[in-house]
């Protein structure tokens, strides 16, 4: 499953409507008072990753590639225990092949439900929901796009977020082998507002 330009465009701009249509829900439901002190959060965070190939045709020639990630989130409250936090994040990822780094590195858009568990002080919750990368290291042979499906965990402090978090591939590497990407992310955020 691969989209071409104008089909890649045109996805990308309607989940961009639909994240622009959830933050006005997410404020206005915010400020009717869902509950004092859960108002809208935007931050920035940053993390290591470690990633990987899945897939049939991965097999053991492929090593795992430490990365960095970076960007921006917003944290925006549906209920008291269910709030929106979409993304923008620039995430290395790829692995090694026979000892040399194959990068990938991309523009990363995740869309997820963070869902808590009301515990004073660190507030966890699980995080759940997709990830629309765009491939911006211009390795030859590589799809352009990716989508993948996040799972992880967070816990918040005051204005500050740490999470933990796999994302597996959904849409192979390139058009020629049974090969996704894999990567396990830890991010530490701040919000100041």
């Amino acid at each position: 499953m691969t989209m071409k330009g104008k089909e890649m465009k045109k996805f990308l701009l309607t989940i961009s409507c639909l994240c622009l249509f959830a933050t006005g829900s997410s404020l206005a439901r915010a400020e009717g008072g869902i509950e004092e002190g859960s108002g809208p959060r935007l931050g920035v965070e940053g993390g290591i990753d470690l990633a990987g190939f899945n897939g049939s045709d991965a097999k053991d020639v492929f090593a795992s590639r430490l990365g960095f990630v970076a960007g921006a989130f917003a944290d925006l409250p549906l209920t008291p225990s269910l709030a929106l936090q979409p993304e923008i994040l620039y995430e290395q990822k790829g692995g090694k092949y026979n000892g040399n780094a194959y990068q990938l590195n991309y523009i990363e858009v995740p869309v997820l439900l963070d869902v808590t568990f009301g515990i004073p002080v660190f507030n966890p919750g699980i995080l759940l929901g997709p990830a629309f990368d765009t491939n911006v290291a211009g390795v030859a042979n590589i799809n352009q796009t990716d989508i993948g499906l996040i799972i992880g965990a967070q816990a918040t402090f005051s204005k500050f977020l740490v999470s933990g978090r796999y994302e597996i591939g959904l849409t192979n590497v390139n058009s020629t082998q049974n090969v996704q990407n894999g990567t396990f992310t830890l991010l530490v955020g701040l919000s100041f507002i």
